[in-house]
């Protein structure tokens, strides 16, 4: 017995600084990577949402294509210092930007503060459209925008990551005007029995772990059908240069 704690003794001795320096390495390294993570996910969405406009930009425009005319009819009567107003939630980088009419003023809903930088140097390239108002906040309690206070909502690629769709559809209905519109474009889940169905079905756990809780099976056009909106119009498509577990997707409009 005192021969195997004089033998224990000897490898805390021998390896002990060695286990303990690998511990604090690895709380360290933890520390850094949670610390770095946020802005590198950033980064990365950021990448992805230039590639993704690149694939789908005939879709965007034709998903926007009735704004300027919304524009009109919101304007139209309007007092001469009330802009056109669009509440884009999920605004990221500010990749639909592009898509606006000039002279539309835009209120940022977002809820990661490390997109600042990029939104800010987007912002730039597109001097017609301004940003009256940045909120770091989540979709599901906007309750710093006034109810019936925009013309417009705009959500891309947003609502298959939010806690809770059903409660940001209802604050979407809040804000609008009423006539306002409600614009979205979002990948969703393939019901319909295919290779791609049980492949979302078999990643999706992985998805929602590592994809800041994106899921891949979500029918999202069934919540927007029950949300209560005057009129709901929308259509489901395959984005073909999309990723396959991604390509099952859902756009259209609703107005208040």
């Amino acid at each position: 017995m005192a021969s195997l704690d004089k033998h224990i003794a000897q490898l805390i001795r021998q390896y002990g600084p060695y286990v303990v320096g690998l511990f604090i390495m690895y709380k360290i390294t933890a520390s850094m990577v949670r610390r770095a993570y946020p802005y590198g996910y950033a980064w990365f969405l950021n990448r992805l949402a230039d590639r993704y406009n690149r694939g789908m930009w005939r879709q965007k425009e034709e998903l926007f294509t009735d704004l300027p005319d919304i524009k009109k009819q919101f304007e139209k009567g309007a007092d001469v210092e009330e802009k056109f107003t669009i509440l884009e939630i999920g605004v990221g980088s500010g990749a639909n930007f592009k898509y606006y009419p000039e002279g539309t003023s835009v209120i940022a809903i977002e809820p990661k503060e490390q997109f600042k930088t990029y939104l800010e140097e987007n912002a730039d390239q597109f001097p017609g459209v301004k940003i009256t108002e940045v909120v770091w906040c989540n979709a599901e309690d906007m309750k710093e925008v006034p109810d019936e206070s925009v013309s417009a909502v705009v959500c891309t690629l947003v609502l298959c990551s939010v806690l809770d769709i059903d409660l940001v559809l209802k604050e979407v209905k809040r804000v609008l005007k009423s006539g306002g519109r409600f614009y979205f474009m979002e990948h969703v889940f393939q019901p319909e029995r295919s290779f791609t169905h049980y492949t979302q079905r078999l990643l999706n756990p992985l998805q929602v772990k590592f994809g800041d809780n994106c899921h891949l099976t979500r029918e999202t056009w069934k919540n927007i059908d029950k949300a209560g909106f005057a009129e709901v119009r929308y259509k489901r498509f395959s984005a073909y240069k999309m990723p396959s577990i991604i390509r099952p997707h859902l756009m259209g409009t609703a107005t208040k």
